[in-house]
């Protein structure tokens, strides 16, 4: 029985952005990780270094076009089971056409989970606490559904053998992220300063954490541009006026060109992965 769950008022910034965050991914379903498995190769890392065990019931949380949860399935076996989650519509029913075996879909807000307590062995998170506005709440719903001494294993960006790129990409988008409207930001959070200290708050024992990078390769500056289109960074994009959007787009072209180590022809970045075990009672 969920006797704890957690809930924002239904027209809280924080409910707010959530809607924006489906509505987004909502739009890039279509294209997300089809041209370069971004996605796919850090979730079966993800899923490797999780060490899940056969049998094991688990959530995919934040499951995207399932990245993480096709790993996931085959690391649980016949015995075990999946439940992807995704607050995109969308994206869950790209998913669920796949029709992966021992897979349930459902569409669900990591920070609301309309989830029994204490019901799965282990969670899974492939590039998505970072981006809520309440991560911290999330981390305490993750906890509330894991059974004691369950795991969360999750993935993150990190710093990789970019040259600086992402930093110069970064500036870009703090440049140009002053040309449009900011809403209200009370009762968000962000990422945390530090994860470890987060998830200790939140009710788990952190355990470890490991550092990976991937450089694949892409066919150049262009299809790195529609890369970037593809998944959670297009919200600048979508947000600004047709004049500024080329100038966005003609500054990060560029910057690939001239300041990316591969002159845009190879896609690198890294992650962090950490795992973390929920405390008994």
């Amino acid at each position: 029985m969920d006797t704890n769950r957690l809930r924002h008022p239904d027209s809280s910034p924080v409910v707010e952005h959530s809607r924006g965050l489906a509505e987004l991914f909502d739009r890039v379903a279509p294209d997300y990780d089809q041209a370069v498995p971004f996605f796919a190769t850090f979730g079966t890392r993800l899923v490797d270094w999780a060490e899940l065990p056969r049998g094991a019931r688990v959530l995919d949380l934040g499951s995207g076009r399932g990245a993480v949860t096709a790993a996931a399935v085959d690391a649980v076996g016949s015995t075990g089971s999946v439940l992807a989650a995704d607050i995109s519509p969308e994206m869950a029913a790209r998913l669920r056409a796949q029709a992966l075996p021992h897979v349930d879909v459902q569409v669900m807000d990591a920070q609301a989970l309309d989830l029994a307590d204490e019901s799965f062995d282990a969670v899974l998170s492939g590039f998505l606490l970072h981006i809520l506005p309440d991560p911290g709440t999330a981390l305490v719903e993750i906890a509330r559904v894991l059974k004691p001494g369950g795991l969360l294993a999750m993935s993150v960006p990190g710093p990789s053998a970019d040259g600086g790129w992402w930093a110069a990409y970064g500036q870009i988008v703090a440049e140009f992220a002053t040309r449009v409207a900011e809403g209200s930001s009370a009762g968000m959070t962000g990422p945390p300063d530090s994860w470890e200290a987060c998830a200790e708050q939140a009710g788990f024992t952190y355990v470890d954490r490991e550092h990976t990078e991937v450089a694949l390769p892409i066919s150049g500056p262009e299809a790195h541009w529609s890369w970037l289109l593809s998944h959670g960074n297009r919200w600048l994009h979508d947000a600004l006026d047709e004049t500024s959007r080329a100038e966005f787009r003609e500054q990060v072209l560029h910057s690939l060109r001239h300041s990316h180590p591969a002159g845009g022809t190879r896609l690198i970045a890294g992650a962090e992965l950490h795992k973390m075990i929920k405390r008994n009672r």
